[in-house]
């Protein structure tokens, strides 16, 4: 170990009091800097009371600057006067840098390929040599506890590009991860160097993208690993015998809650509508709401089949208009989705390849593979439909693993611009369904191989019971003073001089903290452009805006209109229309009015007028 008494290697001399906890150092001018790593040698009493030599190992977390010799009172006397330093008598060549570290851990002297760290129980001698360590023995300590275990490689320290980060694999997947970063702090670019280093090993990954920031993956999916599938789904709800409930599903995520009356006619509508297996959802609850405006029409003509046991007086019009309203919300809803799926995969089929979104109950297996990463493009939809699609899927997802049916493996699950999905109480939780999934996943899935990798641009809005779920951070610059905050109080060892040094980051540098790593890093992380998405995100407005043809764009949007006009309230509520089936008869499978969301609330409020 000839590179701790090394006289190339030193920067500096212990100084001062100093604890087991930190000491300070008078640093040497240039030789190191905030975030090193540093050692020292010291004598360390050990159980039989006899004195070892042991490495002190810290991390400098300040340093700070003084020259005894140039007071206040010159400063203010040259700014006064206008005078250079040069034209006096001072002197600049007196001071002193100091420096604090943290100190991580100490481990033996004479230790071979091992470093492991122990915790330091006696404190550092005062005038002891402190030095710069080399890349070789930096990398010992970093990978001490984690040899043969798989890794997943980040980047570089921060300033000591010789020294590879790795987390530890095992602890991301199982443990979660939260990416923490304000716009332009490089949260998608560290998030994207997990997921490549994750598809290395051929780990599932199913990803959330809001915003189109993952899909490079398919665009450039000929530079991954051999076999690595990457599936780009929008979203589509159908219904089949043994997934009917995904209508209930969609009620109690997007809709009202519902009575006890209405949940007694809900249910009644579905026992006496029959299910096409693969139908869509959008169809399904078409026939639904025809099926409940011929229950309320009976019910005010009071013709004799109103007498039976089963007949509509059994329920009142404010209960068949209430469940009407729900049904009519989620339609109007899934039909938006439609419109955006189809104007989406229109726009962007030249370079990605889109698959309709499978069923996460019946066929889990197309979504979570070994090799696969499944994207799930959520751009375009207003935030209760996104929250929707994340909290079913999730749900099912998770259901699969945590029933021990061993019908997809253990994966991981990327949730990006997560405070759209997990707010705080302060953001208000009524309108997002995903909130209570993620709860649920976050605390029970380490048990069943279903990890979460969190990343949000604004922690303070984040779900604080869901946030300090994740063992793992990796939190890149910030200047938000609330975020900051929140951050602190969600880590526990991240102290203070940590926490200012947040807002000097620089993109794709941050501090990692947690189960991934030993101990908190300053890291630089590796950036993949390669795999950087070149269609979206990059888009010429002011060059659309001077080329937009308004004529041409009205007209467009009016033979759209006309070539998809639904038939009147009037023929729907009375099953006249021109693809309603006769007055009495039972619909076709598959079949059903078309009707437009806004014609069925005018047909469910017109009626309740008269």
């Amino acid at each position: 170990m000839t590179w701790i008494t090394d006289p190339e290697n030193m920067i500096g001399t212990v100084v001062g009091n100093t604890s087991t906890d930190s000491y300070r150092f008078i640093l040497r001018s240039l030789r190191a800097k905030v975030g090193d790593i540093v050692a020292t040698l010291s004598k360390i009493p050990d159980d039989s009371r006899k004195h070892e030599d042991a490495i002190i190992w810290g991390r400098i977390v300040s340093i700070d600057r003084h020259n005894p010799f140039f007071p206040a009172e010159a400063a203010q006397e040259l700014a006064e006067q206008n005078l250079e330093l040069i034209n006096t008598v001072l002197s600049t060549s007196r001071d002193y840098l100091n420096a604090e570290v943290l100190i991580l851990g100490s481990s033996g002297a004479d230790s071979g390929a091992r470093a492991d760290l122990s915790p330091l129980t006696y404190p550092v001698q005062p005038a002891a040599r402190v030095v710069n360590p080399p890349a070789a023995s930096i990398r010992k300590l970093l990978g001490a506890a984690q040899d043969n275990a798989p890794k997943l490689h980040v980047g570089t320290l921060l300033g000591r590009s010789d020294v590879d980060v790795s987390f530890a694999a095992n602890k991301v997947v199982s443990r979660h991860l939260a990416i923490l970063a304000m716009t332009g702090g490089g949260k998608t670019v560290a998030a994207r160097r997990i997921i490549l280093a994750l598809i290395e090993h051929g780990y599932p990954i199913v990803i959330f993208d809001p915003h189109g920031d993952y899909l490079g993956l398919q665009e450039h999916r000929s530079k991954l690993p051999p076999d690595t599938e990457v599936k780009l789904f929008y979203p589509m709800m159908k219904v089949s015998e043994e997934n009917v409930t995904i209508v209930s599903d969609l009620l109690a995520k997007m809709g009202k809650k519902m009575t006890e009356a209405q949940q007694d006619f809900f249910n009644k509508l579905v026992t006496e509508n029959n299910v096409v297996d693969g139908m869509k959802a959008s169809d399904y609850i078409r026939r639904l709401i025809e099926h409940a405006e011929n229950t309320f029409n009976k019910l005010q003509r009071k013709d004799s089949e109103a007498e039976s046991e089963d007949s509509p007086k059994k329920f009142g019009a404010s209960t068949i208009n209430a469940v009407k309203r729900s049904l009519t919300f989620v339609l109007s809803a899934l039909m938006q989705m439609e419109q955006n799926n189809k104007a989406l995969v229109e726009r962007l089929k030249d370079d990605y390849v889109f698959s309709e979104m499978p069923d996460p109950k019946r066929d889990p297996e197309d979504i979570v593979r070994k090799k696969q990463v499944s994207i799930f493009y959520l751009a375009g939809y207003d935030h209760l439909t996104q929250s929707t699609i994340v909290s079913i899927v999730l749900d099912a997802l998770f259901s699969h693993r945590a029933s021990l049916t061993n019908r997809i493996p253990p994966f991981q699950t990327v949730l990006e611009e997560a405070h759209n999905f997990i707010p705080s109480r302060q953001e208000g939780t009524d309108e997002t369904p995903s909130l209570a999934t993620v709860r649920k996943v976050i605390t029970e899935g380490r048990k069943f191989g279903t990890g979460l990798m969190i990343i949000s641009q604004r922690p303070a809005r984040l779900d604080e019971t869901i946030l300090t779920q994740c063992n793992s951070f990796l939190v890149l610059r910030l200047v938000n003073p609330k975020d900051k905050s929140f951050v602190r109080s969600v880590m526990e060892n991240l102290s203070e001089s940590d926490a200012n040094i947040l807002q000097t980051f620089g993109p794709g540098q941050g501090i990692v903290s947690g189960q991934a790593v030993q101990f908190p890093l300053l890291v630089k992380v590796q950036h993949d452009e390669q795999f950087k998405n070149s269609k979206i995100g990059d888009e010429d407005f002011l060059k659309a805006a001077a080329e937009w043809d308004e004529k041409e764009s009205r007209a467009r949007n009016r033979n759209a209109f006309m070539d998809g006009e639904p038939a009147t309230a009037k023929e729907t509520a009375s099953g006249k229309g021109a693809d309603a089936p006769a007055a009495g008869a039972k619909a076709e499978k598959g079949s059903g009015p078309k009707v437009e969301p806004a014609e069925l609330k005018f047909s469910v409020v017109s009626k309740r007028k008269r």
